[in-house]
């Protein structure tokens, strides 16, 4: 079975607060990145309506490529995804391999992101602090996990986390909708 991404993202109206709230809590911040998203359009399939991605993403300089399946029902974004590296320099020819396919460019999101990791409930966490170019700043909490049996926990767990961070607003939408919704 493919990893299921399982997350909820939150708009950020304090981030020195939401820091400390999460060293409080036993963080550990790990790093910081950049990242530029390049988002591509299937010739004969609509994403937005299959709600599907298909994405090449440069993390500090370094090519991946990922494709995100349908979102499960709930207030919690469960999906699969699939994320593989390519070779450094590539991406320019994968995507003109792309666009003479069909694919045509959506956009390009670039944000800076901290990342943090949280134990709870003995299980891992991935807090993200996102300051996304054109869209504002977001924090994400995420668990991956290979067996679906553990989805009940994981949701529990992050809902559980913001609310002890006091993060409220969450928002559902994609940084990619949010950037071509502006």
């Amino acid at each position: 079975m493919e990893p299921l991404e399982i997350e909820c993202k939150f708009l950020v109206t304090d981030r020195e607060s939401l820091t400390k709230g999460i060293l409080s809590w036993g963080g550990v911040f790990l790093q910081n990145e950049t990242h530029c998203d390049t988002y591509l359009r299937h010739p004969s399939r609509d994403f937005r309506v299959t709600d599907e991605a298909l994405r090449i993403r440069e993390l500090n300089g370094k090519p991946l490529i990922t494709y995100k399946g349908p979102r499960l029902p709930g207030p919690v974004k469960i999906r699969p995804e699939i994320e593989l590296p390519l070779v450094p320099h590539t991406v320019e020819s994968w995507l003109s391999i792309w666009q003479h396919l069909g694919f045509e460019i959506v956009a390009r999101v670039s944000k800076v992101r901290s990342v943090y990791k949280i134990a709870t409930h003995e299980r891992e966490l991935t807090i993200t602090m996102d300051c996304v170019e054109g869209v504002g700043e977001y924090a994400e909490i995420e668990r991956v996990i290979e067996d679906p049996a553990a989805i009940e926990n994981a949701k529990n767990d992050i809902l559980e986390l913001a609310a002890q961070l006091g993060l409220g607003q969450m928002e559902k939408r994609s940084y990619l909708s949010l950037l071509l919704g502006q």
